[in-house]
């Protein structure tokens, strides 16, 4: 496989999810990318800052970006982009090899609730056959579960999830909402000692510390909360990753920088500090290599 990943220029609108992809809704490790930035200006008008190194957007949808936005991604940001259901993961596989970039494949709570746990023999061949970076997204969703049914199928999936990501000895994904204490529950339980990563955090700052001693990362997106803000205190930043969730939080991957922004202020440090560790810490986790 080439090394060096391929970001152009700013994108445009991107193409909706349809109904079905948004119900179900949370590059082969080792892949190369090079840490000079892309070497082109953002657009005319456009105010995200200049950072000397690839930023690095830990959580993504580029399989609900236009094929258009896909060709103009913005430059010096490596995106991870992430699959919440076999749908997403076909896609997502394809364009983690076409782009060069890292991925994850795994299948979400909302889509155990909206696809049911029949198929997730054939979802996790697929998984296996494609040698992601992470597995995930994955996890529990308490927002959208109703009964305990449909709790009892998002624990299914999530406990194939972590016995796949032990078989294949990679980090977890992790989608948590308003279950963040339940996940870590079942990650104990099961004995879990690889690295996760606590996807679009909207948890307290317990719940992030927690987390981190059992070592997780928080990834943070630029929008304010109380937890978040919690958690960005009390969570060292070599324990910090940042993210869009674009398209869904953020238009596109640039919106990264208000990631940045957002720890920097609570932190109290520059923003080309938390720039740097961020990226180098999703490098990490995700098994890039430099």
């Amino acid at each position: 496989m080439p090394s060096e990943v391929l970001v152009k220029g700013s994108g445009l609108k991107p193409r909706a999810c349809s109904s079905s992809e948004q119900s179900a809704r949370g590059c082969k490790a080792g892949t190369e990318f090079p840490l000079q930035a892309q070497g082109r200006a953002p657009p005319s008008g456009t105010a995200a800052p200049a950072h000397p190194e690839p930023l690095v957007d830990a959580h993504c949808h580029l399989d609900c970006f236009s094929q258009e936005k896909l060709d103009s991604l913005p430059p010096g940001i490596i995106p991870v982009t992430a699959g919440y259901s076999h749908k997403s993961n076909l896609k997502n596989a394809e364009i983690a090899k076409r782009l060069r970039i890292p991925f994850c494949l795994g299948i979400a709570p909302q889509t155990a609730l909206s696809e049911g746990v029949e198929k997730l023999p054939e979802w996790v061949d697929f998984i296996k056959k494609h040698s992601p970076n992470a597995i995930g997204e994955c996890g529990l969703d308490f927002h959208w579960s109703k009964n305990d049914a449909d709790i009892e199928k998002e624990r299914i999936v999530f406990a194939k999830m972590i016995g796949l990501a032990e078989e294949m000895g990679l980090p977890l994904v992790i989608h948590s909402r308003k279950s963040d204490p339940a996940v870590l529950d079942a990650l104990e339980e099961f004995g879990w000692k690889l690295p996760f990563m606590m996807h679009f955090f909207s948890g307290n700052g317990a719940d992030a510390e927690r987390a981190v001693r059992m070592g997780g990362i928080i990834s943070i997106i630029g929008m304010h909360s109380k937890g978040r803000k919690e958690a960005i205190q009390r969570v060292p930043l070599e324990k910090i990753v940042v993210e869009t969730d674009a398209p869904y939080a953020f238009r596109n991957i640039d919106g990264i920088h208000e990631g940045i922004k957002y720890v920097a202020e609570v932190k109290e440090i520059p923003e080309e500090t938390v720039a740097k560790a961020t990226a180098e810490n999703a490098i990490k986790f995700f098994n890039i290599k430099q």
